[in-house]
């Protein structure tokens, strides 16, 4: 051998800049993956609100009650409510158990699947109430019959819209 001792690696600054491409990368990448989750995770509470409207409307003409949903914007929530059999009207109405969790607590956004989504508006014809009488047509909170369609906005430019008439709910964005 002559002597000389070769040496085998990547010096520090070539470890810092291929360190610093990747975390590049990865905030490139990332940004447009947390808003594309941000999307889905309006899409699917904006879904599961759209499911529980109509539920409500086919409750309301299944059994002849009047159903209510209530929308709390502060509390980023919706209750469900039905009107007590026995004793009629809406200040007798009472909270209706949920199809699918079996409980009569509100439905919440913020959290668990629905984490970072927001209620921003709710209004049925300046409202946060809506009613469907007997015969599934929907009505707001003076119980009168809807002048326009009603609309709830989530994050990200999600909506669900009522129509005033039939009571037909859609979902966009």
């Amino acid at each position: 051998m002559d002597g000389r001792r070769t040496h085998r690696g990547f010096t520090l600054i070539e470890l810092a800049t291929v360190m610093t491409v990747i975390a590049v990368m990865a905030v490139a990448v990332a940004g447009p993956t947390l808003s594309f989750v941000g999307t889905q995770r309006s899409r699917l509470a904006a879904s599961r609100l759209a499911n529980d409207l109509t539920y409500a409307q086919r409750r309301a003409i299944n059994t002849g009650l009047r159903t209510w949903v209530v929308f709390d914007i502060p509390g980023n929530s919706y209750s469900l409510f039905i009107e007590n059999l026995y004793q009629r009207g809406k200040a007798n109405r009472i909270a209706a158990r949920h199809p699918l969790t079996g409980t009569t607590a509100p439905i919440a956004f913020g959290m668990g699947d629905y984490a970072g989504v927001s209620l921003l508006s709710v209004s049925f014809d300046g409202g946060a109430e809506l009613e469907f009488d007997s015969l599934g047509r929907p009505r707001n909170s003076d119980s009168s019959e809807l002048a326009a369609n009603g609309q709830i906005t989530l994050t990200n430019g999600v909506t669900v819209t009522v129509t005033r008439v039939s009571g037909l709910v859609e979902q966009a964005g």
